[in-house]
């Protein structure tokens, strides 16, 4: 047989030792990354990307020439700051001169409309024929389909993420033992603040690092103390969270913190780099935010106290048990424009590439990066070396934006830092007791249109009401103006849509 008649090798990457990882001390190879070599030319694909790291990376670096060759593609793609890529994207889908590959979520008004209008591909009946694809769990898929169909591959993450990362050092100083319920959490604070936990003989530590985002507080306990996540859905009626008796019972909590100084009174207008800044360099003793930050605030913590040690908070036990705030288990989506993918053809190789993207050798990538760079070998065993260097030049471009399915479970299991295994524990955790939102998958035009400025009415009114400045008169007032400015009008969309989803249910 000629080599010219052989269609398909399958080869070693073992002559590319800057790409893959080998080690002659254990006679091991990893990642055992393999590639299809074919006659086919290198399919190209250029993509509209959002990007959260600090640096863009060349094109010619190491983990996408990786990819390439792996997948058989020629990657081309432009990354926009995240916080400006949704101002952007409207005037890129109203120009039409669209990438083959971008990122949306179809909770934006424009990209809703844009489906309707039939700009983009349904891709409904062709997840199942891709061997990764077809194994994610449907009820992700689920939550971001519009009127039962799919137009796009989410960008999976888990179903809740929030947590409190703390002090464990300071845990361990005062006698204390982890937090497990609201109230251990509060008499943890209390000690952050009064009881010297650094125990450098000075009153210069405070409990929790407090801020306030375009939807919530951070750390936010509306769902612990049992109030609805977002929305409650009672025989066919959504009514918000702020309307709730539990959701003032946990902003009473949070109104106790700000008056016994437990949390910065700040909050309302702090930077992100102070409110990070004061756990960071040993000021607070904790911080809400997601966990996949477990790793990135050790390294931080441990930069300025090089003894110092980290945990988190799993679910605490509030008035109404166990409870934690779900989300829909994706980060937007990866759609493919009608006008810059012209062909059924030309589709099913992009989704050939995601679905590539899954295999366990691309896993070992995306999870471990380059050795040398992200991770060594231990024991035959990877390790990672360089957190922030790993974040930035594999996380961040190639891995948060373009992963569908998990890639966790799929990579060579390694020497993981504890407190990662404490995030997958904590993840799981979370996940056994997420309260979903009810509305994730139902579209009110009005909250589309002004969910930003109705919930700038009920974060003012929060600020105002720790602060002291409103009491609850005065709360319950700026929420009646919230929906009278269209908050009404979106709970009656929601159980619109609601009430007809419940119809096609049953048809």
């Amino acid at each position: 047989m000629k080599g010219h008649d052989l269609k398909v090798i399958m080869v070693s990457l073992i002559v590319l030792p800057n790409l893959v990882g080998c080690s002659t001390e254990n006679k091991t190879q990893f990642p055992s990354l393999t590639t299809v070599l074919t006659e086919e030319q290198p399919f190209q694909i250029n993509m509209s990307l959002d990007f959260a790291g600090k640096e863009v990376p060349q094109a010619s670096n190491e983990v996408q020439q990786t990819i390439e060759l792996y997948t058989n593609t020629k990657l081309q793609i432009t990354y926009n700051q995240a916080s400006d890529y949704n101002s952007k994207l409207p005037a890129m889908i109203a120009s039409g001169q669209l990438p083959m590959v971008i990122a949306g979520d179809p909770r934006q008004s424009y990209i809703l409309s844009a489906i309707q209008e039939g700009d983009f591909w349904n891709l409904t009946d062709y997840i199942d024929d891709y061997r990764n694809l077809s194994t994610l769990n449907p009820l992700i898929y689920d939550n971001v389909k519009v009127d039962g169909k799919l137009y796009g591959l989410p960008r999976t993450r888990p179903i809740s993420r929030n947590t409190v990362f703390y002090r464990k050092d300071w845990i361990e100083a005062l006698g204390l033992k982890p937090p497990a319920t609201m109230d251990d959490y509060y008499q943890m604070l209390k000690a952050f603040t009064a009881d010297d936990p650094d125990k450098n003989g000075k009153d210069d530590t405070y409990g929790v690092s407090y801020m306030m985002t375009a939807g919530q507080f951070i750390p936010d306990f509306g769902v612990t103390f049992g109030s609805p996540n977002n929305w409650r859905l009672e025989e066919g009626t959504f009514t918000r969270m702020e309307e709730t008796p539990e959701y003032m019972e946990s902003l009473n909590f949070t109104k106790k913190l700000y008056d016994e100084n437990l949390m910065n009174h700040d909050f309302a207008t702090v930077e992100r780099t102070k409110f990070e800044g004061d756990f960071e360099n040993g000021k607070a003793g904790a911080i809400g935010n997601t966990t996949n930050t477990a790793l990135a605030y050790q390294s931080r913590v441990q930069s300025h106290s090089p003894m110092s040690l980290m945990d988190m908070t799993g679910p605490l036990a509030g008035p109404a048990g166990l409870r934690v705030a779900g989300d829909r288990g994706s980060n937007g989506m990866i759609m493919f424009p009608k006008s810059s993918v012209k062909t059924e053809d030309d589709l099913k190789k992009l989704l050939t590439f995601f679905d590539k993207l899954a295999d366990n050798e691309m896993a070992d990538l995306l999870e471990w990066g380059i050795q040398g760079k992200h991770y060594e070998l231990k024991e035959g065993k990877p390790l990672r070396t360089n957190q922030d260097q790993y974040e930035n030049q594999v996380a961040f471009p190639y891995k948060w934006v373009m992963r569908v399915v998990p890639t966790d479970d799929l990579k060579t299991p390694g020497d993981i830092d504890p407190i990662t295994k404490r995030q997958l524990e904590v993840e799981d955790m979370n996940g056994t007791y997420a309260v979903p939102d009810p509305t994730i998958t139902l579209f009110s035009r009005t909250w589309t249109e002004k969910g930003n400025e109705l919930q700038q009415i009920l974060n003012d009114a929060k600020v105002k009401y720790v602060m002291g400045k409103l009491d609850e008169t005065g709360f319950k007032s700026a929420i009646e103006i919230a929906k009278k400015h269209g908050l009404d009008q979106a709970a009656r969309e929601y159980a619109e849509a609601f009430a007809n989803s419940q119809n096609k249910d049953n048809e």
